[in-house]
């Protein structure tokens, strides 16, 4: 695990001699001696350079401006790659001859020059030295980039691994030890589970009884005050066992009790089973949005109703709305500038906050919004099922991995911002990932731009709860923990914390 305490000063040294880094510099240099063998164009801003299943015929290189790389799916246009000035592209297609697969357009106004396989072959003739160098440059490139892509075959695997937290705190059960058994908290450990079961029992059997086909109103009262009593004991066996030798044995054995229980409920089972590879997946969200439980028979609604109306579930539809609130502020304080009002939202799901702003906006022709996550699953359900109504604001999907990205290991050019943003990215990430993260940010804010950034605080009082019986583990951060991590990680004049009205979603809100 790396040093969490690692000062934002050593990740930008980190950042700037990543092989990534080396190699642009590196290309840049080498074009000057390239240049008089190119051809030069001049695109305009959103103008084709190649389209998807094009032949292959050229090596570019990118003097001004930008273009986005981008594949369409469904509909949704997903873009991959946002390269700058300063960028050789195209050299796989180029070597192999090969049909493209992505869409290349230029992002804004730009300056490309050109090599097809005829100035190779002048370069070689008269420049023996220069070509040579050019394709042990080239070559590196691709390995570069052919690295990339093993590493993020399967991309959210990927993701799942580059966050620090969320693993399991044990893989199996582990017996529980004769000493144990001759100890007081066996006795308690034991009297909990028993009385939980017994009454998760009565109550399923009274539902089932139940002619109504919904739940009947005092039976889901009876559910929450079993389910809430349950989980006041789990807190009070978290702090009683601290660092007992038989920690890992306890909560072995009360999972593999207990789960099976909150098994029927579809909250419980998404949260457990991870199948994106974390808890907090878009899909989670929109079941927290929703509110509607589901769950297998009547005691599987009472347990997704529980967990729905929980105080961590609750927090996060009401960061949903503080979201949509300081959206709507930065728009008002900016939109009498003549510039476009840039946002950029990072680990952005479904976008349900983005687009209640968007709603609610009366001039969204002054909006561009950037839209990042890892799961470009996300961002085609954002377009389909979120981005339905009209308006006239610019918005753009984009996958991309955010660690890595903010290690300095993927190179973007996203340009400056006026917000970026991130509700629930932090709440994984160890304090050097957050530090990376926030600089990284920094960089990409104009001058006044502001960063708003959610984690969870330590008022979630079902923590025991989602880590010790969901598996679902987050860094939990004091409003003083945020202060301290901003004010390491660059230079902002002004840094806030905000807090959802439940009090557990905590927003740092700073200014460059």
């Amino acid at each position: 695990m790396p040093d969490q305490n690692q000062s934002a000063s050593s990740l930008t040294s980190e950042s700037e001699i990543s092989p990534e880094a080396r190699l642009h510099q590196e290309g840049i240099g080498l074009f000057e001696l390239l240049r008089p063998f190119s051809s030069s164009n001049r695109y305009a801003s959103g103008q084709e350079i190649v389209l998807e299943g094009a032949a292959a015929r050229s090596l570019y290189y990118i003097e001004e401006g930008s273009v986005e790389v981008s594949y369409t799916v469904e509909g949704t246009k997903i873009i991959v790659a946002l390269i700058g000035a300063g960028n050789f592209m195209g050299e796989i297609g180029f070597f192999d001859g090969i049909s493209r697969i992505r869409d290349i357009r230029t992002k804004e106004p730009a300056v490309l020059h050109t090599f097809d396989h005829t100035d190779l072959e002048g370069i070689k003739a008269n420049e023996t030295a220069l070509h040579s160098r050019f394709m042990d440059f080239l070559t590196r490139s691709i390995c570069l980039k052919f690295r990339r892509i093993l590493e993020e075959r399967e991309p959210m695997t990927a993701f799942a691994a580059s966050l620090s937290t969320g693993r399991r705190s044990y893989h199996e059960t582990v017996p529980l030890s004769k000493a144990f058994f001759q100890t007081p908290t066996w006795d308690k450990v034991n009297v909990l589970v028993e009385k939980f079961k017994a009454g998760f029992f009565d109550l399923s059997h009274q539902l089932q009884k139940s002619p109504e086909p919904d739940v009947p109103e005092d039976m889901e009262v009876t559910g929450k005050a079993l389910l809430s009593h349950f989980l006041q004991q789990l807190d009070s066996l978290e702090q009683e066992l601290g660092g007992s030798e038989f920690r890992d044995q306890v909560w072995g054995y009360l999972f593999k009790e207990i789960y099976p229980y909150f098994l029927r409920s579809r909250f419980a089972e998404r949260a457990y089973y991870k199948p994106k590879g974390y808890a907090g997946d878009f899909l989670m969200m929109e079941m927290i949005y929703n509110n509607i439980p589901q769950g297998d028979g009547k005691i599987g609604w009472v347990v997704d109703r529980f967990c729905l109306d929980s105080i961590a579930a609750r927090a996060v539809r009401a960061r949903r709305r503080l979201l949509c609130e300081q959206l709507g502020q930065e728009f008002e304080e900016h939109k009498t500038n003549q510039h476009r009002f840039q946002i950029m939202n990072l680990a952005c799901g479904s976008n349900r906050e983005l687009f209640d702003f968007i709603a609610d906006c009366p001039q969204t022709e002054k909006v561009d919004a950037l839209c990042v996550d890892a799961d470009s699953q996300a961002l085609e359900y954002s377009n389909r099922q979120v981005n339905t109504f009209e308006h006239s604001a610019s918005v753009s999907y984009m996958s991309d991995n955010l660690v890595k990205w903010s290690l300095g290991r993927v190179r973007q050019d996203f340009g400056f911002k006026d917000l970026i943003y991130s509700s629930g990215l932090t709440d994984y990430l160890e304090d050097r990932l957050f530090c990376a993260l926030i600089a990284k940010c920094h960089e990409h804010l104009k001058e006044g731009g502001v960063l708003i950034i959610g984690n969870f605080g330590p008022q979630n009082r079902e923590k025991t709860f989602m880590e010790r019986i969901l598996h679902w583990k987050l860094v939990h951060r004091s409003s003083e923990d945020l202060n301290r991590l901003f004010a390491s990680c660059g230079a902002w004049s002004d840094i806030r914390v905000l807090a959802e009205e439940e009090g557990v979603n905590l927003f740092v809100k700073a200014r460059k």
